[in-house]
């Protein structure tokens, strides 16, 4: 194999995304969530009094589509895990159960893809693909 820095970012970035976009789908499908409830139910845990339905598509939208992001609300609360008083979001018991338990979740996938990585290292990584986006003409944001 060619040294790191003859190889190609686009085929290991690809590679990467993919890889850890099936471990997450994987892990919060055996607890019964799909990576846009989680995207909710995440942007929920932010805002103790709820949070308008609009808020929630605006910063999750970007992820996927606001289309899935509307999808996953209304999942959300087909489950029990949201009460909507009108376009008003907040937690139900249930859904704040079940935030608990994806979050240790994700928690713990963090944790294993830090495995051998020290946070510079990681800080780096994230730093270069951004400035890798904007020098290709990209735009990204993340919550």
């Amino acid at each position: 194999m060619q040294p790191p820095a003859q190889q190609p970012i686009g085929f290991w970035t690809l590679r990467a995304g993919e890889a850890i976009r099936d471990r997450i789908l994987g892990a919060l499908d055996e607890i019964g969530v799909t990576q846009p409830e989680w995207w909710v139910l995440h942007q929920l845990s932010r805002y103790e009094d709820g949070v308008d339905r609009s808020t929630v598509v605006a910063t999750i939208g970007p992820n996927d589509t606001p289309a899935v992001a509307e999808a996953a609300i209304d999942a959300a609360i087909a489950k029990g895990w949201i009460d909507a008083d009108g376009a008003h979001l907040r937690f139900t018991d249930a859904g704040a159960e079940q935030f608990a338990r994806a979050a240790d979740v994700q928690k713990k996938l963090h944790e294993e893809r830090m495995q051998g990585v020290t946070t510079e290292e990681f800080a780096t990584t994230i730093s270069v693909l951004q400035r890798t986006i904007v020098n290709v003409g990209g735009d990204a944001w993340h919550w």
